[in-house]
């Protein structure tokens, strides 16, 4: 079950957030000689991006890859990889190695397969995974009521990313699955807004993945789930 931390202000969220995530980060270093980076897109972790962006670390020991993408050029302000090159692969990060979830297929389901080629070249399990969430309940790209969504929900898949045409979003997407997700060290999720509580706190009280997909991964016991809000 998720454990869920209050932050008075954005500012301290994302500060408690990187230092929790470069902490991580090193762990993964100290035993294995790397670590695995998995982020959210949008708009929320932009600050979270920058704050890491400055922090001390054997970046170039890292590897980091996206939790989805929307299928554009990656040069379209609407590419979760622009917004992580422009914002988090920067400063001390710009020496990370990233790993894109984007290729030439004219749709993401074409482009999956040659998608996780790459995706298997990164050690697993990830060390962290940061998730974001919609008011919709979403979380990656697994959108409620999406024609995929069970597929890349079962943990019997042997899938690390689908492709995923949502019902309330526009733009196809690629997305990791929830096994790929799951298989990590720690997730947070990074939850920003009053609304977000609402819906998080609505999740937590039912358990139809299919309204809902966060409830995937907030209901589940497989990996550390941290849940760190401010308004």
């Amino acid at each position: 079950m998720a454990n869920l931390t209050n932050f008075p202000t954005t500012d301290d969220l994302n500060r408690r957030l990187a230092q929790q995530v470069v902490s991580e980060l090193q762990k993964g270093i100290d035993t294995k000689g790397k670590a695995s980076l998995v982020v959210s897109g949008g708009k929320t972790p932009l600050g979270l991006f920058k704050l890491l962006s400055q922090q001390p670390l054997a970046w170039e020991k890292v590897t980091i890859t996206l939790a989805d993408e929307r299928w554009v050029d990656s040069n379209n302000d609407s590419s979760n990889e622009k917004l992580a090159r422009e914002n988090l692969l920067q400063e001390h990060a710009a020496t990370a190695h990233f790993v894109s979830l984007k290729n030439e297929s004219l749709t993401p389901f074409e482009g999956a397969s040659g998608i996780e080629k790459s995706l298997k070249e990164i050690a697993k399990p990830f060390d962290v995974v940061i998730l974001g969430m919609g008011d919709d309940g979403h979380t990656a790209s697994l959108f409620p009521g999406a024609e995929n969504l069970f597929p890349a929900l079962d943990m019997k898949s042997k899938h690390l990313c689908m492709g995923m045409t949502p019902l309330t979003a526009p733009l196809d997407r690629l997305t990791l699955t929830l096994p790929a997700l799951l298989n990590s060290r720690h997730i947070f999720l990074h939850l920003v807004g009053e609304n977000k509580r609402a819906v998080y706190h609505q999740a937590q009280e039912g358990d139809d993945v299919n309204e809902m997909p966060v409830r995937a991964v907030i209901h589940q016991t497989h990996t550390p789930v941290d849940v760190f809000w401010s308004a």
